[in-house]
C-alpha cells in the first residue's frame, strides 16, 4: 500500500508523545502528530514536515514502522507510521493540536485514543529498540 498520509512516535525512554487533535478527523482524540502527503512527497519528507508543522520539533533519521489504513466516517487514509527518539521537551503546538503531553507507554489507554494506538505504541518502541541495536 502507498501512504497518503504519516504519523511519527516520538520517544524519550519510556514517554511517548501524544497530540490531541483540535480538528477532524479525530478532533479530541490523542494520537501521534503527523498528517497527509503532499504531492510528490515521500513519506520521510511528509513525516518531517508534519512533525515540524505541528510541533516545530525536528527529527533526523525516523524508523518506519508500520503502513495501516485508518479513516473516520467515509475518509479512510493508508497511514505509514514512524517512530524516532527525541529529548523531552515542549512543543510549540500549532493550531491543529489543543493539547500535548509526554505519556509513559504504559499510560496510553488511559487516554482516548485513535484506534488501536496503545498497540501501535507498543510496535513502535519495539522496533525503534531493534533497530537502535543494529547500528
Amino acid at each position: 500500500m502507498k501512504p497518503n498520509a504519516c504519523s511519527i512516535g516520538l520517544f524519550n525512554g519510556d514517554h511517548v508523545l501524544l497530540i490531541q487533535r483540535a480538528f477532524a478527523p479525530y478532533a479530541g482524540y490523542w494520537t501521534f502528530p503527523g498528517g497527509r502527503m503532499e504531492p510528490d512527497e515521500t513519506p520521510m519528507e511528509c513525516v518531517k514536515r508534519e512533525l515540524f508543522e505541528e510541533t516545530r520539533l525536528i527529527v533526523t533519521d525516523p524508523v518506519q514502522v508500520l503502513v495501516e489504513t485508518v479513516g473516520e466516517g467515509a475518509t479512510t487514509y493508508t497511514l505509514a507510521v514512524f517512530a524516532d527518539t527525541v529529548a523531552m521537551a515542549a512543543p510549540v503546538a500549532s493550531p491543529e493540536i489543543s493539547d500535548w503531553d509526554w505519556v509513559h507507554v504504559d499510560e496510553v489507554q488511559a487516554y482516548r485514543t485513535t484506534e488501536n494506538l496503545a498497540e501501535i505504541v507498543r510496535a513502535c518502541a519495539d522496533c525503534l529498540s531493534l533497530a537502535r541495536a543494529g547500528q
